[in-house]
């Protein structure tokens, strides 16, 4: 049966659930060797004017007008009421640009419904690298902290909040700041560069290196921004500071601050020493507790025998995620389990007292607003329990994910799968990580280039995360724009303004910052009882997936999938609880996993790389997201019917308080698959021949929509800045057909009037 006899066919059937009958037709789609020839230019001019599609309205000015941002359990409120952020990043000396695109970003920012941004990495150095001074890390250089003031003021007069993220991870030390930190150049020397770079996970053990950081924040806490006449201290545009990125104590960086510093290890050994002292007594039960081979065992991560005992102060609490996972604590490292818990345990400790002092000096510098711990990982199961709950005992959970993309070397392979094809997986699944009583955020994310999949993600995570999980904050990430649309796809490996990314926020952002999705209750918890992990009992198996930025999550209690139908959370207990089995059962119906609240569908295609979809049907979006050419989806007064292999078809009530029922202006998005001119990849679709150059190419979406409203309907195409062209498009009896081969936009308003009226 063909794609047309299908739909043929479903046209003349009843009705029978609650978004679309469904045929999943062959898709015969190799992304490498797609027709181009009816791909149309994308040339936006990047003006702020709102035209249809700008949001600046949306957005509260100036930024914290009626104070800050405040957390309450699970949620974030602004002025009385939840509020959501929608963001991206930008980093290192980009924070602080020159005045003339300080001003484009932020009228453009806006008009996408962006209302806040992460300033991430903007002291990770002096010059390209940030703000810092040309002598020291906690000194910042005069004429780049103005820029990123003016940056700032002009971020908070347009409406949109700041997230302070100082690093990339490590220190980066400077000449003057071994005053601070008199062992220093045991890190590396200055010979030949400006800066020392501390090792990964050092931070947390040093109580000099927190310092230098705690001191560096705080100067800039209790700088006056001149363009707001405000400290940063002071400011409630400044909704988040957080602590330290990408780093962890627990994680497979733990032991090699211990390698690089013999300061360090002296230090660290003699508090180890102290706090086992404190559990044990003497060496002698310590022994009798860990067993003689616990000790001296260390040689083959680069700790040679030392003779280590209690009494010489030379115990390292040495171990990583592979020696903390339950799978090793119960068969290769069974024989030194105890000394591997108990360092988990004292490192744990480590980190909550760091987390502590950073937060109680910039409560006394007068910061009064959110701060996250950190972002990163810390293995799976123990230590990663550990890690997050250090975490949620600062405030928001914060987490990062990337999903495909990789290599573009030469005959090198990516990784060019969908999300779609798999209910919850790739970056959706970061979503068992979050708190049940804590806003939850996803500071980094995106489909890594040269992935051709990226609409998909603001789509997925929008709907599913930040709707039904009920997420909070969202940064998409990059590290800089100029202020409009990227010009050429690949610019970056992450790029945040590439228009099958940002082009489809004039949707995603409404159904966001509106709420159209309804968040589900919790009904899929993973009880953690904190003290119950020195013994290594967690109440479910816990599974974790990295490849450093790229991560999946699952355990055999609740799965991935289950984000995809109902609220998933970690639940911090009191007491020792068995994790529950979740059954998806109930949420599987007609090939769909269907939401809780009855507003979400998802076809999966869990048998190919390229498959899959989703539907949306809330009172203010309808849409389809995926591969779902031919279906006929059915949205109470909506019906969508794709007509292209792949494409995010959207419709959505333009305005920030109507529903598709009461708005007279209905915005409709199209888009799939974008391209440089002269873009090659293999037949597969997975090596990347050539990159091409400007301009970019929108692959065109085609499909035919109906509403049932009252009122006489025009559908007026919009250019590629949202605004209004002169020839509104035929509808013949309530049905329109959009296509972009033809119509050279992803964009279009469906506008009515009321019936007889000539306007």
């Amino acid at each position: 049966m063909s794609n047309h006899e299908i739909v043929k066919e479903l046209k003349m059937r009843p009705r029978a659930c609650f978004a679309c009958y469904c045929v999943l037709a062959t898709i015969g789609m190799a992304a490498g060797a797609s027709d181009l020839s009816s791909w149309y230019a994308f040339q936006p001019q990047n003006t702020p004017e709102p035209g249809e599609i700008g949001m600046q309205d949306w957005l509260s000015k100036p930024a914290g007008r009626h104070g800050r941002i405040t957390r309450e359990a699970d949620k974030l409120y602004y002025h009385g009421k939840s509020i959501k952020l929608w963001g991206i990043n930008l980093c290192y000396a980009t924070c602080a640009p020159e005045a003339a695109l300080a001003d484009k970003r932020a009228a453009f920012y806006p008009k996408y419904g962006i209302n806040s941004v992460r300033l991430h990495k903007y002291v990770d150095g002096p010059g390209w690298a940030g703000i810092q001074s040309k002598e020291s890390c906690v000194e910042y250089d005069p004429a780049g902290l103005d820029r990123m003031d003016y940056q700032v003021a002009k971020f908070k007069e347009a409406g949109i909040y700041v997230l302070l993220s100082a690093h990339f991870g490590a220190l980066k030390l400077g000449p003057a700041d071994k005053q601070y930190v008199p062992y220093l150049e045991e890190f590396g020397t200055f010979e030949g560069k400006d800066r020392v770079t501390t090792p990964h996970s050092a931070i947390q053990y040093s109580p000099h290196l927190q310092d230098v950081q705690i001191r560096q924040m705080v100067n800039l806490l209790r700088h006056k921004n001149p363009y707001t006449g405000l400290t940063y201290a002071q400011d409630p545009a400044v909704a988040f500071i957080e602590i330290v990125n990408e780093q962890s104590i627990l994680f497979f960086t733990s032991m090699n601050p211990l390698k690089a510093s013999p300061t360090l290890r002296q230090q660290v050994a003699a508090r180890f020493c102290a706090w086992l002292r404190g559990r044990y007594g003497t060496h002698e039960k310590l022994r009798a507790a860990w067993g003689d081979r616990a000790f001296d065992g260390f040689a083959s991560d680069g700790f040679p025998p030392v003779g280590e005992h209690l009494d010489q102060n030379n115990i390292l609490p040495l171990g990583n995620p592979w020696y903390w996972d339950p799978a090793q604590l119960n068969g290769s490292q069974a024989f030194r389990r105890q000394r591997l818990l108990d360092t988990l345990v004292f490192l744990y400790g480590l980190q909550c007292e760091f987390y502590d002092r950073y937060v109680q000096a910039m409560r006394e510098a007068g910061y009064t607003g959110e701060v996250l711990g950190s972002n990163w990982q810390a293995g799976q199961a123990l230590s990663h329990f550990y890690n997050l709950h250090s975490d949620w005992r600062v405030g928001t959970i914060d987490r990062h994910n990337y999903f495909g993309g990789g290599s573009t070397k030469a005959g090198a392979t990516f990784n060019n799968a969908t999300m779609l094809r798999a209910a919850g997986s790739g970056t959706l699944s970061v979503g068992l990580q979050q708190a049940a009583d804590r806003p939850f955020m996803l500071s980094e994310w995106i489909h890594v280039f040269p992935s051709e999949w990226g609409v998909e993600g603001p789509a997925l995570l929008g709907a599913y995360g930040y709707g039904l999980q009920g997420w909070d904050v969202s940064y998409l990430f990059q590290n800089r724009d100029s202020g409009g649309f990227s010009d050429r796809i690949g610019r970056d490996t992450w790029d945040a303004t590439a228009p099958q990314v940002l082009g489809i926020f004039p949707a995603v952002a409404r159904q966001v910052l509106r709420g159209d999705v309804k968040e589900s209750e919790l009904r899929a918890p993973l009880y953690v009882h904190v003290p119950s992990l020195a013994q290594a009992k967690l109440g479910f198996t816990d599974r974790t997936i990295q490849q450093y930025d790229v991560k999946s999550f699952d355990t055999d209690k609740v799965s991935a999938r289950a984000v995809a139908v109902a609220r998933c959370a970690v639940e911090f207990t009191d007491r020792y609880r068995d994790t529950p089995a979740f059954d998806l059962s109930p949420f599987q119906k007609d090939g769909f996993l269907t939401s809780s609240t009855g507003q979400l569908s998802w076809k999966e295609a869990p048998d190919t790389k390229l498959g899959g979809y989703f539907l949306i049907d809330t009172p203010g979006t309808k849409a389809v997201v995926g591969f779902a050419e031919g279906q006929v989806c059915r949205f109470g007064e909506v019906t969508i019917t794709p007509e292209s292999p792949f494409a995010a078809i959207y419709v959505t009530a333009q305005e920030p308080d109507k529903t598709i029922g009461t708005s007279k202006k209905l915005l409709i998005t199209a888009l799939a698959r974008a391209r440089n001119t002269g873009m090659q990849f293999n037949d597969a679709g997975n090596s990347l021949l050539d990159r091409g150059k400007p301009p970019i190419l929108l692959e065109p979406v085609k499909a035919t929509i109906t509403i049932a409203k009252p009122g006489t309907p025009r559908l007026i195409p919009l250019d590629h800045d949202g605004l209004r062209t002169p020839r509104p498009l035929p509808i013949q009896n309530g049905v329109l057909t959009i296509d972009g081969a033809r119509d050279k936009t992803p964009y279009y308003l469906l506008e009515y009037v009321a019936t007889g009226s000539h306007n």
